[in-house]
């Protein structure tokens, strides 16, 4: 590995936690079917998430609320919904020490994540995380790509000007955030929360991500 220059995080189960965008796709989205067709939330939740399904996450459209809202006919703007469950918001502990800490250690902070130029905004705004970062990218609203292939990363490499093999990225989906970037020459780490899995370059929290990068840089 070249010395690392820039470190790259996901949003969502790793800077922030899920219960916020849990809670649009999960609760919101399925409240507001139930309430436009008479049904019970369940059996709504049961309908989207049946929805959902037929889409998968590999594609753009998993991540566009706006998408969502048309195909399911709700009478509600995408910033109604978001602005909804704001309020959940959360930024994990050890986050902020982190980007500090790594920040103070000179390098170059990015964030790369899937989640909609809507749900990203709106975080950084209430986190106040902006700060932290010289990029943040919202590849399915920046570049029309998804996490799943090797391209989308190359595309962020393009725009900073760095090789694969300069970036070191944590995040919390074994294959978004770890398996792809890998491929590519990236390094790369698993965040598991849940300490359910080990290994090399699997960590429990973004303080020991930062202790294992120290080690190898």
């Amino acid at each position: 590995m070249r010395s690392a220059r820039v470190v790259s995080f996901d949003m969502d189960g790793t800077l922030t936690d899920i219960s916020f965008a849990d809670s649009v796709w999960l609760e919101g989205i399925p409240r507001l079917y139930a309430l436009k067709n008479g049904l019970a939330f369940e059996d709504a939740k049961n309908s989207v998430m049946n929805e959902y399904n037929k889409v998968g996450r590999q594609k753009l459209e998993w991540y566009d609320i706006s998408y969502w809202i048309a195909r399911l006919g709700l009478n509600v703007s995408p910033k109604e919904v978001l602005n909804s469950y704001q309020h959940r918001i959360r930024i994990f502990p050890d986050a902020i020490e982190v980007l500090e800490e790594l920040g103070d250690r000179g390098f170059r902070l990015i964030m790369v994540t899937n989640a909609h130029r809507e749900f990203v905004d709106l975080e950084l705004e209430k986190t106040k995380i902006m700060q932290y970062f010289e990029r943040v990218f919202s590849l399915t609203s920046d570049f029309g790509l998804v996490k799943n292939t090797v391209s989308a990363y190359m595309k962020v490499c393009n725009v900073c000007n760095v090789s694969p093999d300069e970036v070191v990225h944590v995040g919390d989906d074994e294959c978004f955030d770890f398996d792809v970037p890998s491929k590519m020459g990236m390094t790369a780490f698993y965040l598991d929360r849940t300490g359910g899995h080990s290994g090399e370059f699997v960590v429990r929290s973004l303080k020991e991500f930062s202790g294992k990068l120290a080690e190898r840089t």
